[in-house]
């Protein structure tokens, strides 16, 4: 074997082992994301499941079972078409993913800004939700009543005079 077969051999198998780490990597990562948004949205009141899944990992999925396909398929694996697209279908695989992420997450927000709008009796501008806020825009003397709104500014206020008296 000469010189440049041994760095041939050597570059197919680190190509490989990256190849796994990255396809371990994706796996972990999506677990980690799926369980995360499942206990998220059980802690709002709704079933996790329909949350963590969405339509971009089997979009995902089907462009990398496809661009293997045309792989298996083509005569000539390194001509520019076959390359051309199977990085193409990898490229919508990968936009797919991140898409159906980015989707199910703005549903997540969603929930949380409706739970919190159904517990607060009011609409809360979180995540671009309908901004009508109960209210009023002009200050009156019971807004700057900290006693009034926060119950520990109450007693701090109120434990003031015996704590400046030792």
């Amino acid at each position: 074997m000469t010189a440049s077969g041994t760095a041939e051999a050597i570059g197919f198998v680190l190509a490989n082992l990256t190849l796994f780490a990255a396809i371990i990597g994706l796996v972990v990562s999506g677990l980690i994301w799926g369980r995360g948004t499942r206990q998220l949205a059980q802690l709002h009141g709704s079933s996790g499941r329909s949350y963590s899944r969405h339509w971009g990992t089997r979009v995902f999925t089907s462009c990398l079972i496809l661009s293997a396909v045309i792989a298996w398929l083509a005569t000539d694996r390194t001509a520019p078409a076959v390359l051309f697209g199977q990085a193409a279908l990898r490229t919508l695989g990968a936009a797919a993913l991140i898409g159906g992420m980015l989707h199910s997450r703005a549903r997540v927000l969603r929930l949380m800004a409706h739970v919190d709008r159904v517990v607060a009796g009011h609409y809360s501008p979180v995540a671009g939700q309908d901004p009508a806020w109960p209210l009023s825009p002009t200050p009156t003397s019971e807004d700057w009543n900290a006693g009034q709104w926060d119950p520990d500014v109450l007693r701090d206020i109120e434990a003031r005079p015996l704590r400046d008296k030792t």
